[in-house]
């Protein structure tokens, strides 16, 4: 189904309707393996729709996952953000699951193996965890919570009459269900790609007979559902250009972006008297703060920055379970009295934390095709407007940092130009110069990177699906 002039265009956005009064209205059904109290980045797009829908129109219903364990990452005060009106629907996790959690946590290297790495056992059981994985988990291991999240979902859109259904990616099985659930009731479905799903930047490791499998899943997402939207232009672009000989639905932007509600209020205090930079997020091996922290030590060395003044912050995923590359580095390089990992933080928490902060670290991925790709947390330093300093690939992220906020950036693999970053971040901190004048200007964050403006797109779209 196209849009009125605007049918076969690379780059389509919907203008959302206009707010409507709180009263009751259709109902749409959203189906996310993640959800509250689960945390952590990929929660916030689904959150935030389930906040705003209401304002345009539309109750939600969430589907997500009724876990019998405790999440790794825990944000339960995200549930105190949603309106009333919101309702919640758990289907359970298989008995299947749970089996594959407890023989993952055994396997985990967690001591026994020694300087040589893990022991024999170990070694063995993650093999077979692998394979089975690789084999049976496709495409993710949520691929087990399927069936139970169909049947649920199912009872709920005969239960409250569900006229519309909204599926976010990732994990990919979130898509699988919306599908079963839209052929069996014939409901309209929206197939959202916060993250890329064959073009991702991982999909290439994956055995080649599970690429072909997912590729195969992908194109029957993308041909069943009823309308497509996704994060950026260059997805958008994507999309159009593999399935340019098939049947597509209409692919709309809905940018992610940031709630302004959330960055009212003052941050902890941080010491004045270091330079305090700070990440939020998780890294890993193709996204890693080795340049910064690199162009760190240089510069102490040189006697150009005072390592008493300051301070480099991480929260969230600094090493995986297992591993220990990033925090063998700061080791190497001495930098223990410069470097502070606090773990993960709630949102409000790592807001509070990135508010009280003189600049705000940017960590992009090396891959070649990360800049393609926004990361969300380039929309909470557009909300925050501190100076932004680090590593990013060329592309969209780039240019709305350099357009709506101050940045100093270098490509993930430039390790020259970020000590020369690092060196005029510190410098002007030091004598309240270039960036860190009071009166630097920049122009104003449109509207269309807030969260309740992209609530109302989602709105507009579903009501266009259904003829309203």
């Amino acid at each position: 189904m196209a849009v009125p002039g605007e049918a076969g265009s690379l780059r389509i956005e919907m203008p959302p309707p206009a707010p409507m009064k709180a009263e009751p209205g259709p109902r749409v059904l959203l189906i996310s393996h993640q959800f509250p109290p689960t945390g952590g980045g990929g929660v916030q797009r689904i959150c935030k729709m389930a906040r705003y829908l209401p304002g345009y129109g539309w109750i939600p219903h969430v589907l997500t996952v009724q876990s019998e364990s405790r999440p790794s990452v825990v944000d339960d005060k995200l549930l105190n953000q949603l309106p009333g009106v919101t309702h919640i629907h758990r289907a359970p996790e298989s008995a299947l699951r749970r089996i594959f959690r407890g023989a993952r946590a055994a396997a985990r290297d967690t001591g026994g193996g020694g300087r040589h790495g893990p022991s024999l056992p170990r070694r063995i059981a993650r093999a077979a965890l692998g394979r089975v994985r690789d084999h049976l988990l496709v495409p993710d291991e949520q691929i087990i919570w399927r069936r139970n999240a169909v049947r649920k979902a199912l009872q709920v859109v005969q239960e409250y009459s569900i006229e519309a259904l909204f599926s976010s990616h990732g994990p990919a099985t979130n898509h699988l269900v919306a599908m079963q659930v839209a052929e069996q009731t014939g409901l309209p479905w929206v197939a959202d790609f916060r993250d890329p799903w064959v073009k991702n930047l991982h999909f290439d490791a994956l055995p080649p007979h599970r690429q072909q499998s997912e590729r195969r899943m992908e194109r029957r997402v993308v041909k069943r559902a009823d309308a497509v939207t996704t994060v950026t232009r260059a997805f958008a672009c994507s999309f159009r250009r593999r399935y340019s000989r098939e049947r597509l639905p209409s692919v709309f932007l809905i940018y992610n972006g940031f709630d302004p509600a959330d960055y009212c209020g003052a941050g902890a205090g941080e010491d004045d008297k270091k330079l305090t930079c700070v990440y939020a997020g998780a890294l890993y091996p193709k996204r890693s703060p080795a340049s910064i922290l690199r162009a760190a030590r240089q510069l102490i060395d040189r006697g150009e920055i005072d390592p008493g003044r300051l301070r480099l912050v991480f929260a969230g995923i600094f090493d995986y379970p297992g591993k220990s590359e990033n925090r063998n580095l700061v080791r190497k390089l001495e930098l223990d009295d410069v470097v502070r990992t606090v773990g993960h933080l709630p949102h409000a928490e790592a807001i509070s934390l990135m508010r009280a902060a003189d600049a705000l670290l940017m960590v992009g991925d090396a891959h070649p095709r990360a800049g393609d790709y926004i990361p969300g947390k380039v929309y909470e330093y557009l909300a925050l407007g501190k100076p932004v300093v680090g590593t990013l690939q060329q592309g969209e992220a780039r240019d709305l940092l350099y357009r709506y906020s101050t940045a100093l950036l270098a490509c993930p693999n430039d390790g020259k130009k970020m000590t020369s970053h690092l060196r005029t971040l510190y410098h002007d901190w030091l004598h309240g110069t270039g960036i860190f004048e009071e009166k630097q200007r920049r122009p104003a964050v449109p509207r269309r990177y807030h969260r309740d403006y992209q609530a109302a797109q989602l709105a507009g779209i579903v009501n266009h699906l259904l003829g309203k």
